[in-house]
This record gives structure tokens, sequence and C-alpha cells, in this order.
């Protein structure tokens, strides 16, 4: 066997076939799930909005797809900040995190604020205005495209490298932190 594998390509190879991840990195991905179960309501109520023609109709359901989206937004907000408050500073320590994964992960929760912040804008003139349902519809369907496919990339390969170079110390930090 040769020298162990460097960079970030090393670690890919490294941890490549190795799929157990922690507790803390476990209730992560355990998040994602509940998300994406959220995103599913959130498509179908959508969905079922655009079919509706009936205004009184129209207007309930802008009201039900407002107040599930918010609800959604804050438990999504709440794991953003797991993620960006106590994983990513612990993998600085081992990976730059202006360039790289780190910096990809918190770019991509920056767009899907704007993005779910736009659709929250649009659903929200509803109140004031009539609202065209194509593009609430639209703009929920972009915000959840990019959402899963951020969660895909955490779980296939941030979540992967934090297993590989954290401690045991740091993992049981993070599942602390996680429990509070």
């Amino acid at each position: 066997m040769g020298p162990p594998p460097i960079g970030c390509m090393g670690m890919m190879q490294e941890f490549e076939g190795r799929r157990k991840l922690c507790p803390a990195l476990e209730k992560l991905k355990d998040e994602h799930l509940a998300l994406a179960e959220q995103m599913n309501e959130l498509v179908h109520l959508a969905n079922n909005l655009k079919a509706t023609a009936e205004p009184t109709k129209r207007k309930k359901g802008l009201t039900e797809l407002h107040e599930l989206a918010s609800s959604f937004r804050a438990e999504l907000e709440k794991h953003s900040r797991r993620e960006e408050e106590d994983l990513y500073p612990l993998m600085a320590n081992y990976i730059e995190r202006e360039m790289g994964p780190i910096a990809v992960m918190e770019e991509e929760h920056d767009l899907i604020h704007e993005s779910l912040m736009s659709f929250m804008r649009i659903v929200e003139k509803e109140k004031s205005e009539p609202v065209e349902i194509e593009a609430v519809h639209t703009h929920l369907l972009k915000s959840i495209e990019i959402l899963m496919e951020h969660f895909f990339k955490e779980e296939s390969v941030l979540f992967p490298m934090a297993e590989y170079v954290l401690s045991d110390a740091e993992k049981e930090q993070l599942r602390v932190l996680f429990q509070a």
C-alpha cells in the first residue's frame, strides 16, 4: 500500500465507499428528509393552486401555501444555522473555508434564502393585488430544485468529508450542540 492520498481528491477516494455517518451528521441528513417531505407538500399545494380557477379557492390556497412555506422556511433556517455555525467552522480547521465545498454550500444557502424570499414576496403580494399563479408555481419549483441539488451535494460530498476529517471529540461536540 502506497502513501496516503493527499488533498480533497485523496479524501474523496479515501471515504468514497464509506456511508456510515456519526449521529450529528445523521441528524442533519434526517432533517433533509423531513424538509423534503415538506417540499413535496408545498409542490402539491402549488400544483392544486395552479389547477384552481375559482378566486375564493385560489385565495384560500395561497394563504395555505404561504403558511406552509413560512413554517418550512423557519425549519430550513434552523437547519442551515446548525451547518453554518457548528459544522462548517469545525470543518474549516481541515479544509479551506473561502474556497471549496464549504464556500459552495454557504453560497447555495444564500441563493436558497433569496429564492425562497422571492417566492414569499410574490405570495404576499396577493394581499394587495392579484397574483400570477404561474409565477408563484415557477418560483417555488425553482427554490425546491436548488434545495434538492444542495441536499444531494451535502449528503454525497460534504457529510462524508466531515465524517472523514472530524475527530471523534468534534463529532461528539456536534452531537451535543445539535441536541440543544
